[in-house]
């Protein structure tokens, strides 16, 4: 965006050779969507805008290609022929599905389950991708859990739903208006919206377990609302548990593979 906004001001000066400089940078970095900002119009008509033009259009396409697929990491010993449970994974803002699973550190798999981490449904430049509204995001999470089913033998009582940060945020979101569909969410410093509060009875009728983590030196947003959080889920008769992980920021914490081994065990539990 800052590179984006200099090429603007320097177009705007009639300063072309700076502002299609800068705005070349921006197209590197991951900024696609320029062709109807007026800022522009002092060297839209250059061969040059109309080369970086093209350059962003295939740039973006060859990212959503990319997105249509999502990630995944199998079990060591994995047979086609057997069940297994399925972990939906999703990253965090300006990151990608193969950081997720990396960070996942293949805990899951050792449970027994197939992990799927699903591309962000908004490109936010080369290898960043980010969640835009909840309901996209909701469905591009269901499309994972579809697609899981299509490839695998999916036990459908073993479906978890795994998001760190604003992947956490989604993960309440769709977790809970879809607690039918999943055993259990672990949202993972994400941020808990009074919106969810409506998915709640649902989230108690077909018997939703909801494990959160954060770090207590996270932004205070994240605190409060995922101390909120557990209350909701509390009061609402949802089966819920948090853990604050001592003198942690915005991070896994160390250790971390304990943790998450012990977060799934527990979603497990009847």
């Amino acid at each position: 965006m800052a590179a984006f906004n200099t090429a603007c001001c320097y177009s705007l000066l009639n300063k072309k050779p700076e502002a299609l400089k800068w705005l070349e940078r921006a197209v590197d970095l991951g900024f696609f969507k320029f062709e109807e900002d007026a800022d522009l119009d002092n060297i839209r008509n250059t061969g040059q805008y109309k080369k970086i033009l093209a350059k962003a259009r295939k740039l973006e396409t060859e990212l959503r290609n990319l997105m249509e697929s999502p990630v995944t990491g199998l079990p060591r010993d994995f047979d086609s022929t057997q069940t297994y449970g399925l972990l939906v994974a999703l990253h965090g803002s300006g990151s990608e599905p193969n950081t997720i699973i990396q960070n996942l550190a293949g805990v899951p798999q050792r449970l027994g389950y197939i992990v799927m981490a699903p591309y962000g449904t908004h490109p936010y430049g080369p290898g960043r991708f980010n969640w835009k509204t909840m309901e996209d995001s909701e469905q591009r999470v269901l499309e994972t859990v579809k697609i899981a089913r299509a490839r695998y033998h999916i036990d459908p009582s073993r479906i978890i739903l795994f998001g760190f940060s604003l992947g956490g945020t989604v993960t309440y979101y769709a977790g809970t208006k879809n607690a039918g569909l999943f055993k259990g969410i672990i949202p993972v410093a994400g941020t808990y919206d009074s919106e969810v509060d409506q998915f709640l009875p649902r989230s108690r009728e077909n018997g939703l377990k909801v494990c959160i983590m954060f770090g207590d030196l996270d932004h205070e947003t994240v605190v409060a609302s995922n101390q909120a959080a557990l209350k909701s889920f509390i009061l609402s008769g949802v089966t819920a548990s948090l853990t604050a992980n001592a003198r942690l920021g915005h991070a896994y914490p160390p250790g971390w593979e304990h943790d998450l081994q012990r977060a799934i065990e527990w979603v497990e539990q009847y």
